[in-house]
């Protein structure tokens, strides 16, 4: 049976109506995550033309907030997509500009070219246009594999020239990607004897699976960053399954819906040429039963991390494994020594019992990529978070005690800025509690 959400006439009033609700919510789900901080929201052209890239200027985003921002566009892009490819139908073009409905900067153009496109007339009622032909019984099993192997091939080819050639990690690679490769999938697997909606989303995710395989047998990605974008990955993907799928049974036989494949290395190069860079900060203390004396000792002395990384290490991120100050005071050079490397940093602040500060001059990878090769080839892992300035402040407390509280400022360059943010705030926070209970543990044995 054809889905019903294509079907029937599209009133040239009624798309521009819906698509701009559905536009409008992710700037409501922006303004929402803002107010609730209680923070001043910048309307600047970037929150205009990209709204969901504002929220990486919260200092304080949470994992809930991500997650309500990347529901909200997710929900706000399935309903576009069916809109703009419903219009697209309608007039019998546009459906390249139809697939820019989940891409950000592009959705609001994309949208206002398509409410001014002329519609066709419309077929005549029960005309052959209108219902699929009759189809041979069984599964067309050259088109379904062909359906496979070409979700299976954009995700590699999207992947080389993204990531590898442009350096791009963001929308266009994570989101426009994956709806096309359900999109191609779902359409060329059902255009002669159609799957059902089950059937087709089944398709779809052995697509992505594959794909996804694919990347660690070729070395262009680690099984922890693939397992990390999988959720969001899938669940576009089966949004564009379900608008393949229909497409197939329209009969849109040139194959127009496909057309937007050959824009994707324009999309990347723009978004390489237009980085994001969301700023964050962490904060976290701890209180020790020992005086800031001893504290210092144990901040500045440079012994070995006791404690293990805990699911930090498990999942190949970097984590700090001591700190070694070669000098003393402002100017002094500090090593950090991580799991992928060592980090040379100069202080900044020195005030003994009180204030450490420093700053990163260069940094280790952010990862060590889980793969069977030694070396993969994702640009990711260099770069795209940075760590600024890191600063202790000791502050005595009453009977004797210290609480010792670190702040630090990391610039993260990858989007979306809502669903990495968190991840990588978890992660940089995980790695400043288990620093302060180290100190902790050493301090109180110093007393």
């Amino acid at each position: 049976m054809i889905l019903r959400p294509f079907r029937g006439r599209l009133s040239p009033l009624v798309y521009p109506l819906l698509a701009a609700l559905l536009l409008l919510a992710q700037y409501a789900a922006v303004l929402f995550v803002f107010h609730r901080h209680g923070a001043m929201l910048e309307r600047d052209a970037e929150f205009w033309v990209v709204p969901l890239r504002s929220v990486g200027t919260l200092s304080d985003l949470t994992a809930g907030d991500g997650a309500l921002i990347i529901a909200t566009a997710l929900s706000s892009y399935a309903g576009l997509a069916i809109l703009s490819f419903r219009r697209a139908a309608r007039s019998g073009m546009g459906f390249g500009l139809a697939v820019f409905a989940v891409l950000p900067a592009f959705q609001v153009g994309a949208a206002l070219i398509l409410a001014c496109l002329p519609c066709r007339a419309a077929p005549p009622e029960n005309s052959p246009e209108d219902e699929p032909e009759q189809d041979r019984p069984g599964v067309d099993v050259a088109h379904v594999l062909q359906g496979l192997f070409a979700g299976v091939a954009l995700i590699v080819l999207a992947v080389l020239v993204s990531a590898v050639t442009f350096g791009a990690y963001g929308w266009g690679l994570f989101v426009m990607t994956p709806f096309l490769v359900g999109l191609t999938t779902a359409y060329l697997a059902n255009r002669r004897n159609p799957l059902d909606r089950r059937q087709t989303l089944l398709l779809v995710t052995c697509a992505t699976g594959l794909g996804a395989l694919a990347l660690l047998l070729l070395a262009l990605e680690g099984l922890i960053c693939i397992l990390l974008i999988a959720p969001l990955a899938w669940g576009v993907a089966a949004i564009g399954g379900s608008v393949g799928h229909v497409l197939a049974l329209e009969r849109n036989r040139r194959d127009k819906p496909l057309m937007a494949l050959a824009l994707l290395p324009a999309v990347f190069a723009l978004e390489a040429a237009m980085p994001p860079a969301a700023t964050m900060r962490t904060r976290e203390s701890i209180d020790v039963a020992a005086p800031p004396a001893a504290v210092w000792e144990a901040l500045t002395a440079g012994a070995p991390i006791a404690a293990g990384p805990g699911l930090v290490g498990a999942a190949g991120l970097a984590y700090p494994l001591r700190g070694r100050l070669l000098g003393t005071g402002v100017g002094a050079v500090r090593l950090g020594y991580f799991s992928t490397g060592v980090a040379r940093e100069r202080v900044t602040a020195w005030e003994p019992e009180r204030r450490l500060a420093f700053a990163l001059l260069s940094q280790p990878p952010a990862m060590e990529e889980m793969s069977p090769y030694r070396r993969v080839h994702a640009p990711h892992v260099q770069g795209y978070f940075t760590t600024g300035e890191t600063r202790f402040t000791l502050r005595p407390l009453p009977g004797g005690g210290t609480r010792l509280t670190v702040s630090a400022s990391h610039v993260l360059k990858i989007d979306p800025i809502p669903y990495w943010e968190p991840l990588a705030r978890w992660a940089a926070s995980a790695n400043s509690r288990r620093v302060l209970a180290d100190v902790k543990e050493k301090a109180e044995r110093l007393r």
